[in-house]
């Protein structure tokens, strides 16, 4: 399963990984909109309404009997299938917030997004989901992801995905690089304009 905030790059290494791996590859928001999988969606938060139960039957059902790399912004164990590692991607704060504005996402969004990321939200859900040491945190900050995605798939191959593994406090590199104050005050900021 790969992880992590909007923005990170869980599709495009997903998407690497699975064909390195030469298994299925199943994004969730898509899996999401193509099947149904919701119950509205939300136009103030930009977000589809989801039901994880109903998600996880379904994505049981779809690869029961089958390997695949899931990518998902949330962290959930489909019902039947053994999640064997957990990647939880990771991009550093003020990098997040210049690639959300690209793609357009609005400020509140941005901010959203940019807040898991700085207090490790998809850390604390992974490990709240999964046992520990299928945990593989990856720092992607300018990163080739299809790159990264070949060396895990060898990594994978030889037993040694663990040496990937990469310790991730934003908070300190932020606070050593002086960008901390920038991005907590992009974090409050009920300014639709506000710049980082």
């Amino acid at each position: 399963m790969v992880l992590g905030v909007a923005g990170v790059g869980k599709t495009t290494f997903g998407r690497h990984l699975a064909s390195a791996l030469k298994i299925k590859f199943l994004d969730i928001p898509e899996f999401v909109r193509e099947r149904k999988l919701y119950s509205r969606y939300d136009k103030k938060s930009q977000s589809y309404l989801i039901d994880l139960r109903k998600i996880s039957i379904a994505v049981g059902a779809e690869l029961m009997g089958e390997k695949a790399v899931i990518a998902s912004i949330y962290a959930f164990k489909p019902r039947g299938i053994d999640v064997e590692m957990v990647f939880v991607l990771r991009v550093k704060p003020t990098e997040l917030i210049r690639i959300l504005k690209e793609r357009g996402y609005p400020p509140a969004k941005i901010r959203e997004n940019v807040l898991a990321e700085l207090i490790d939200q998809p850390l604390h859900e992974a490990v709240s989901k999964f046992e520990a040491d299928k945990i593989i945190q990856l720092n992607v900050t300018g990163c080739d992801l299809s790159k990264l995605a070949l060396e895990a798939a060898e990594k994978i191959a030889k037993g040694d995905i663990k040496l990937l593994n990469s310790e991730v406090d934003w908070i300190k590199t932020l606070e050593e690089e002086g960008s901390l104050e920038r991005v907590l005050k992009f974090i409050e900021s009920s300014n639709n304009n506000s710049e980082i």
